[in-house]
């Protein structure tokens, strides 16, 4: 069987109008999280509080962006990544431009719209009169009071910046598949099982796609809280990523990775391992996909 047809790829394809459609409405609600999250900042008291705020702000980017790619139904990288890119431009860029306003203007509106209109200005500000003389808040007491600026203060921003578009490394990869006989997204279901090398073996030695007889006898766990174990020590994984069409039911893909499951004051803790991949989104069988279907 050749490989194209023993595993899922991707088509690289896109729907046009719905992915311009949906990154403007994406573009239209980074501008207003830019703004929220310029106001807040600009009243913050303390630089920790910033930092929480520039962390929820970039998972509030990735979230949305995940959310309008699926709808858009994306399978091409590529546009993913300019999706993203303009998401996050206009986020960090509305984010400057508002910052800028309530530091210097009265007439937040008028002024606003024009700041955002003319990007040279915006950039000129912050690098001629924000840089070189802002101070920000490290710390408050009754005794003591940090601050930073300048240099270190460009520092900051620069750190601020990136992580407004670290969002775009999350896109590299598009990890959920799509049918695209009924034009919608598979459906991912997470399984558990003990390991051991004969099991490995096994699976190793199965031809792609037929896994039903080295599977037989695993007991599937959808939660690695209820596999019990004789010891407290760490122990052989085997994590399946079952993949199936919520429409058609049929092409199922299924991923299986070794994995490490430790015991912690916390309770089960799972851990990667090197060369963990067994199975790498291989459309399986009907005798495999009745397996792990039965199992849903």
């Amino acid at each position: 069987m050749n490989t194209s047809t023993e595993h899922y790829q991707f088509s690289n394809k896109f729907n046009l109008g719905s992915t311009i459609v949906l990154t403007l409405l994406g573009i239209f609600v980074a501008i207003i999280l830019g703004v929220v999250y310029a106001i807040i900042s600009r009243f913050s008291p303390l630089i920790l509080i910033d930092i929480g705020l520039l962390v929820g702000m970039c998972y509030l980017i990735i979230m949305l962006q995940s959310n309008l790619s699926q709808l858009a139904k994306i399978r091409n990288v590529k546009i993913n990544i300019l999706m993203t890119f303009l998401i996050c431009l206009f986020a960090y860029y509305s984010n400057l431009v508002t910052f800028e306003v309530l530091l210097f203007d009265t007439n937040y509106l008028s002024n606003w719209i024009s700041l955002f209109l003319s990007p040279i200005d915006t950039i000129t500000i912050l690098i001629d009169d924000i840089i070189p003389y802002r101070e920000i808040t490290i710390t408050k007491g009754s005794s003591s009071k940090g601050s930073i600026s300048g240099m270190l203060l460009a520092g900051v921003y620069l750190v601020e910046f990136l992580v407004f578009f670290y969002p775009i490394l999350t896109v590299l990869f598009i990890e959920d598949a799509f049918c695209e006989d009924c034009q919608t997204w598979y459906k991912k279901y997470f399984f558990y099982s003990l390991s051991n090398e004969e099991l490995e073996d096994n699976i190793n030695n199965s031809r792609v796609g037929s896994y039903a007889n080295a599977l037989a006898n695993v007991d599937f766990h959808k939660d690695t809280k209820d596999i019990v174990t004789t010891t407290g020590e760490s122990v052989s994984l085997l994590n399946y990523e079952y993949c199936q069409c919520p429409k058609c039911q049929q092409k199922s893909v299924l991923t299986i990775t070794k994995k490490m499951l430790k015991h912690t004051d916390k309770g089960p803790q799972v851990e990667g391992v090197s060369d963990g991949i067994l199975v790498n989104q291989a459309y399986i069988d009907q005798q495999t996909d009745h397996l792990f279907s039965s199992q849903i």
